[in-house]
């Protein structure tokens, strides 16, 4: 992976010294983790952070030979290249990849690795369409592939990731709509897509999540569009609706939203005046 320095203490599972430079750039992060309890005493290599230290190299093949390796942590480097196949016979639980320099299209192959409940490739260089085969990936919790060139559909496999929390795409190519089957992500807590590609107008059954704490939506074309039925999302702690071609007045129950702290709703067409009930020493206005 590009470290010029590395120096690991079998005995106690520790890195001791890693990267390019002799000294850590600050933030960074690495560990190691063995579990000794797995058979007979022997220890296995679990997890592999390497984090924040700006490493050039690709991403390790050979990672497979580690059979029980569950979360691969490699985010803030400068690892190029894509993602190994190889990786798809690991029952990993993580991998998080963001801001690197991989690219390529996103290998079907990872929809093989059905343990995964987090995947992170933001702030990369992945194009193509998403491949549907991440549909298989029914444990997943959180999915964040924003600041990439991925273009295309969502796939409609995705109606299958009934266990989501988190859905983060911003910063895309994509095309066509806001996809109906969101109303399938029961459990999603974090929505964002800015400036994602997609088209309007707002799916109704978005009003069916109503855990939603964090709904961000900016820059979608598309037809006019009232403003959405939010009325169920009683959590909701920030909400951006920024150019979506909205129109009409704000609804009275936004202003009495007991946990609302951010409400944007920019450049869009909406008409009327702040309500008198409107929470105004909580929520903050962009």
């Amino acid at each position: 992976m590009g470290a010029t320095i590395w120096k690991f203490n079998g005995d106690s599972c520790q890195i001791e010294m890693v990267g390019v430079t002799t000294t850590p750039p600050k933030g960074s992060e690495s560990s190691i983790g063995c579990d000794c309890t797995i058979e007979n005493n022997t220890c296995h290599v679990v997890s592999i952070v390497l984090k924040g230290y700006s490493l050039p190299g690709m991403l390790p093949p050979q990672l497979d030979k580690l059979a029980y390796l569950k979360e691969i942590d490699f985010a803030l480097n400068y690892l190029n290249g894509t993602i190994p196949r190889e990786w798809a016979s690991l029952q990993l639980t993580n991998i998080s990849l963001l801001v690197n320099r991989l690219s390529g299209k996103i290998p079907e192959e990872l929809g093989n690795i059905t343990t995964l409940t987090y995947l992170s490739l933001e702030a990369n260089q992945f194009s193509g369409v998403v491949p549907p085969e991440l549909g298989r990936l029914t444990n997943l919790q959180t999915l964040m592939l924003s600041s990439n060139q991925l273009t295309g559909p969502l796939p409609m496999t995705f109606a299958k990731l009934r266990n989501i929390t988190d859905f983060r795409i911003n910063d895309n190519n994509f095309n066509g709509s806001i996809p109906d089957f969101i109303q399938n992500w029961k459990q999603l807590r974090r929505l964002e897509l800015h400036a994602s590609g997609l088209e309007g107008p707002i799916p109704s059954e978005i009003s069916l999540l109503d855990k939603l704490t964090e709904l961000r939506v900016s820059d979608i074309r598309g037809p006019e569009q009232n403003f959405p039925m939010l009325r169920n999302m009683t959590g909701l702690l920030r909400l951006i609706l920024r150019n979506c071609n909205i129109s009409g007045e704000i609804p009275l129950y936004i202003w009495t939203m007991k946990n609302l702290e951010l409400l944007d709703v920019s450049f869009n067409k909406l008409v009327g005046e702040i309500s008198e009930t409107a929470n105004l020493e909580r929520i903050r206005f962009l």
